[in-house]
Order: C-alpha cells, then structure tokens, then sequence
C-alpha cells in the first residue's frame, strides 16, 4: 500500500469504502458522508479497494471507474463473492459510463460525475437500508 488515508472503524457493517485516485474527490465525498454521522474508509485505487473489501468487508463501496493499477470496473470483477458490499461506480468517462452500464458487474447504481453530492447520499443512505433526511 502506498500514502492513501485508511480510517479503520471497529466494524465494516454500516463503514462505507470511498474509491478514487484524486485525493480532492475522496475527501469531499468523505466529507459529505461524515456530515451525515457515516463512517468511512478510503482506498486510492482497485487493487487497495479490493484488500481492504476483503479486510473491512464494508457495507457500502463508492468507487471510481478510471484509476491507477485496477480500475472500477475490473475492481468489481475481482472482488466477487468476496464482498457483499453495495457497489456505486462513478466516473466522469463515456466510454467508462458505458462499460459499467453494459457489463454484468451486480453493482447497485453508476452514477456519472460531476458526483451530484446530495444525490450520492441518498444513493448510500438507500445502500445502507436507512431513510434520506
């Protein structure tokens, strides 16, 4: 693992696992979720994201699509039945966007950037099972 910040929580089940190679992007969705009391932990690309799915086994994954190493996309893949998190890829890519709305990743939404911020939250709070304020 490289510099990328990793917040433990004691446990993975309402944790939700930030994804994305611009460090800006993480913290403002990091942000926005930790207004909102979720707990979070963050990942710099695919193939960290895949570790610490497998280590933290969080309950929801916000992941980029176009990113170093491993991207979104064959992140999902390697992921498989080791993870039973809800997946929400976001990329600001056509040629991304269209591959993760064709492929047969079972993923719960993508969603296209700019990320709408308030959209995104109710996308997790719906992951997470609870109610949108």
């Amino acid at each position: 693992m490289s510099d990328q910040v990793i917040n433990f929580p004691a446990s993975g089940a309402q944790t939700v696992l930030v994804v994305d190679d611009d460090p800006a992007q993480r913290r403002e969705i990091v942000t926005c979720l930790g207004d909102l009391g979720i707990k979070t932990a963050q990942a710099e690309d695919g193939v960290t994201a895949v570790e610490m799915i497998r280590a933290l086994k969080p309950a929801v994954v916000i992941m980029d699509i176009r990113m170093p190493r491993m991207d979104g996309i064959e992140a999902v893949r390697a992921i498989g039945a080791a993870g039973n998190a809800k997946i929400i890829l976001v990329t600001g890519d056509p040629s991304s966007l269209y591959r993760a709305n064709t492929s047969s990743l079972d993923v719960f939404t993508v969603i296209e950037k700019p990320i709408p911020l308030r959209s995104l939250s109710r996308f997790v709070l719906k992951a997470l099972g609870r109610e949108a304020h």
